[in-house]
């Protein structure tokens, strides 16, 4: 910090040189006292210390170019040529245009600078009213300051005033505007100020610094959501597709036929409204402001006005949510200018998977937080198909808890409480039963994760009705998923932090899980509660070929609420992390154990733990279940695989997949009855092998066997590529008279080119293999 005290004294220079031309440019650019000398501030602050008159009204006029909103561009009535008038409707680049060439004497080439535009461009927005610039002139004599007032107003806003130039970050110049209430506001006369109360206490300080906003107060004109210089809303915004624009008639009721439809699914998608309106003048007590009604279903549904101008800017609460489809009439009331009118933006969430803001953003101090609340901060261990870091918290809620959020920077967050997602707004029950109740629809909640389009947005999430207690504190865990967690805080407002046992799992009773399986043995079996925390394993299994399964102590009941992939457990040895499937019955252990196999030499099995902490001893495996309300505990169990020779076919459990050959598979894996081949004993030479060819597409097959045996599937010599991680060789693991099912690919060998389908039968008496389509 050294030199500062120097810099500020250079920056006195250039108040006391400039200060005076600056502050009346600014004060004819804006209207307003306030927001002149915060522009002028902000002007000085961020220049050279001997930056000239000419580079100091350039930084000036590209300053209030960049906070000023967009205006739409109007016809003036017939015969209406006053001056005054003319000054109401200027857009921000032509009073920008005016107020050099009419009021600075600047030239067209000096004007074009400035504005950075090319000269012909300059002349055209020139406008050539008479009496313009006298009108102009008079703006800025009535609201400049000159003298003592000048320099009580602008040295300590200078001091205070960030010091880097708002070109070099424009999120920071963002907030600046968005905090300098005056600036945004009075650009084109109007004096608008958010109805806003103060905070009382420390505990409920509003967050300071730069691109904060408050709950429910996010500006999406940063995320997109102004219009363009012509009137017109943005074609796409915030993650959401414009449908269709409306031009609204105050006092007039206006037909909207809702129609959005889902490309991929062909069903309907949430849909939301914006209206814009032209807006009075806020300090007028008299005038009501306008507002949109929309009667849709049986409901009116009330429709705030974003300001055409920029004031008030959209925020979430303009995006009002509309069933996706149905017919509605939408009207505007309130006091709009003579000539005013209002524009209706109809959007969708039109893509086929919620695609999250890019990061951006560098915020990692969160709001100050409230009493009687805990900070969701122990580092986790990433569960499997997490899409980021993970924060972990065992709490006890009350009643009255709530989850708030801050993020400062872009992306997604998710959070659960016990494994049910508060950032939802019914999208992943729609996932599950096609259906969600469109009233509850918001644009930022998609699939389960908030997702953040502002820099230092803040939101804050009820607790579901599954987990919060109704009349007494409950123990409960909080998670969190972010592409970073350094720059989220998930707070629990009115709770305490929990207690959680963290003591290590010694082996339990297997159940009724079975013992031999799918050519696998037991090896072990725990019980863990189901609370998302990481727990040492005590009697560790030997050996790497182990595939884990989970089985809960109740069904998946909240599956219909739950994303799936959420839903599995995990253990991890070292740095190594490893899915425990989640199963309900333990008859299923043996679908586990397939997708072990079919996953074997893919990401799903291992993930390299970046980030994650050492344990104290790598050797000790580790393990976690996911959260579900009241942690009940799930057993986890250990399957090793057993050689063929040495599995004990007649003891096993005969797999999910397979059925007595007198019974119908429910469901099957495959629509087509009509087999692309069939082959049995006869087909098979004396070594029981052939060949067919292989149909072009995914294939599977449906095998009928008795007694204990194996078959073997390859395309010029190799596995196929379902059964990759055995060689190619499958079984019915059992040695009863049974009927089972299996997919061998996914799509057509396009590779080697050889299309012919070797096929082994080893051991058993009699067989018959049909390839259907899965």
């Amino acid at each position: 910090m050294a030199g500062a005290p120097e810099e500020r004294h250079d920056q006195g220079d250039l108040v006391a040189e400039h200060g005076a031309r600056l502050h009346h440019l600014a004060a004819v650019l804006t209207g307003a006292t306030d927001g002149a000398t915060r522009l002028t501030a902000q002007t000085l602050a961020a220049a050279d210390p001997g930056a000239g008159w000419r580079e100091l009204r350039g930084a000036l006029v590209r300053a209030y170019l960049r906070a000023a909103p967009r205006r739409p561009e109007r016809m003036l009535p017939d015969g209406v040529q006053d001056a005054g008038d003319v000054l109401e409707r200027l857009r921000p680049r032509e009073r920008a245009v005016a107020a050099l060439r009419l009021v600075h004497g600047a030239s067209t080439a000096d004007t074009a600078e400035a504005l950075r535009l090319p000269a012909e461009k300059v002349a055209r927005l020139l406008p050539t009213t008479p009496g313009l610039g006298t009108a102009l002139e008079a703006v800025g004599d009535r609201y400049a300051l000159h003298g003592s007032d000048l320099a009580a107003a602008l040295e300590p806003a200078v001091a205070q005033a960030p010091s880097e130039p708002p070109g070099r970050d424009r999120r920071r110049w963002w907030w600046v505007a968005a905090a300098a209430v005056p600036l945004a506001a009075v650009i084109g006369g109007y004096a608008l100020s958010p109805d806003r109360e103060e905070p009382d206490g420390p505990d409920q300080a509003a967050p300071s610094g730069p691109g904060v906003v408050q709950v429910g107060a996010v500006d999406l004109s940063e995320a997109g959501f102004e219009l363009d210089e012509d009137g017109e809303p943005p074609r796409g915004a915030a993650g959401l597709t414009r449908m269709e624009t409306l031009e609204l008639t105050p006092g007039r009721s206006t037909s909207l036929a809702l129609n959005t439809v889902d490309a991929r699914f062909g069903g309907q998608v949430a849909s939301f409204a914006v209206l814009w309106c032209d807006m009075p003048p806020a300090d007028d007590p008299a005038l009501d402001r306008p507002v949109g009604e929309i009667a849709v279903e049986g409901s009116t549904l009330t429709l705030p006005c974003a300001g055409t101008a920029g004031e008030p800017a959209v925020g979430l609460d303009h995006l009002v949510a509309l069933p996706a489809s149905g017919d509605a009439e939408v009207r505007v009331t309130g006091d709009l200018p003579p000539d005013g009118g209002a524009v209706l933006g109809l959007y969708a969430q039109t893509d086929d998977m919620a695609v999250e803001p890019l990061p951006d953003g560098d915020l990692t101090a969160g709001p100050p937080v409230p009493q009687d609340a805990v900070v969701v901060e122990e580092a986790g261990v990433v569960m499997p198909f997490d899409p980021g870091e993970r924060l972990v918290q065992p709490v006890e809620l009350s009643p009255t808890s709530t989850i708030r959020v801050w993020s400062g920077r872009t992306g997604a967050v998710s959070v659960l409480v016990d494994g049910i997602p508060v950032t939802d707004d019914g999208d992943l029950e729609w996932w599950t039963t096609g259906q969600a109740d469109w009233r509850g629809q918001k644009p930022d909640i998609r699939e389960g994760r908030w997702m953040v389009y502002v820099p230092g947005s803040t939101r804050e999430f009820t607790i579901p009705d599954d987990v919060v207690p109704p009349n007494s504190r409950r123990p409960a865990v909080v998670e969190v998923v972010a592409d970073s967690s350094e720059h989220v805080q998930v707070v629990a407002t009115q709770a305490v932090p929990g207690d959680a046992d963290r003591e290590p799992v010694p082996q339990a009773d297997g159940g009724e899980a079975p013992e031999l399986v799918s050519g696998h043995r037991l090896l072990g079996a725990w019980e863990l509660p189901m609370d998302g925390l990481e727990r040492e394993l005590l009697d560790p299994v030997e050996g790497e070929d182990v595939t884990w399964a989970l089985l809960p102590s109740r069904s998946r009941e909240l599956a219909g609420t739950t994303p799936l992939f959420w839903r599995e457990g995990a253990v991890r040895l070292g740095r190594s992390l490893t899915v425990a499937r989640q199963v309900d019955d333990p008859s299923d252990i043996s679908r586990v154990i397939e997708e072990a196999r079919m996953w074997e030499e893919g990401w799903v099995q291992e993930q390299d733990l970046t980030g994650a902490a050492e344990p104290s001893d790598p050797d000790v495996p580790l393990a976690m279940a996911p959260s579900t309300p009241g942690h009940p505990p799930g057993l986890l169990l250990a399957y090793g695989s057993v050689d063929y020779e040495d599995f004990d076919f007649a003891a096993a459990r005969v797999p999910s997949t397979s059925w007595p050959r007198d019974e119908q598979p429910e469901p099957s894996q495959f629509v087509s009855t009509s087999p692309l081949a069939t082959i049995t004993g006869d087909d098979l030479d004396e070594e029981g092998r052939t060949t067919v060819e292989i149909p072009t597409g995914g294939f599977g097959a449906r095998i009928e066997t008795e007694g204990r045996g194996r078959i073997r599937f390859q395309v010029g010599g190799e596995p196929v590529e379902l059964l990759n991680g055995t060689d190619g060789w499958w079984s019915s693991w059992t040695d009863r008279d049974v009927v089972s099912e299996t997919l061998l690919t996914y799509g057509a060998y396009s590779t080697t080119g050889d299309r012919e389908l070797s096929i082994t039968v080893q051991d058993y008496e009699d067989v018959r293999i049909e390839l259907l389509r899965p």
